[in-house]
């Protein structure tokens, strides 16, 4: 599993979070995880899961208040601009 480090603003600051990625059937998994030095109010375990099919995400929102939504649509955001090789998605001809 290929780990990666993205940072992401939010509210006037900046937060690492690590993005690992696996590929489950038809879907691309990312394991999301704040930094180990970060004090974000996010989970420390978080998963967005992109079926090859869809262009929009699914993730589990019911952990998540506002703000950790607004982090998850942020990091997806970050997530969605990365190239193939480092997001885990089929490359788009």
């Amino acid at each position: 599993m290929m780990t990666r480090q993205i940072t992401i603003s939010h509210n006037d600051t900046h937060d690492m979070y690590d993005v690992s990625f696996e590929r489950r059937g038809n879907a691309t998994v990312y394991h999301i995880a704040p930094n180990v030095n970060s004090n974000v109010s996010f989970p420390r375990q978080f998963d967005i899961v992109k079926p090859d099919d869809s262009e929009q995400p699914q993730y589990e929102t019911k952990d998540l208040n506002k703000e950790g939504r607004e982090i998850a649509d942020a990091l997806w955001q970050q997530i969605s601009l990365l190239p193939p090789q480092f997001s885990g998605g089929k490359e788009k001809v």
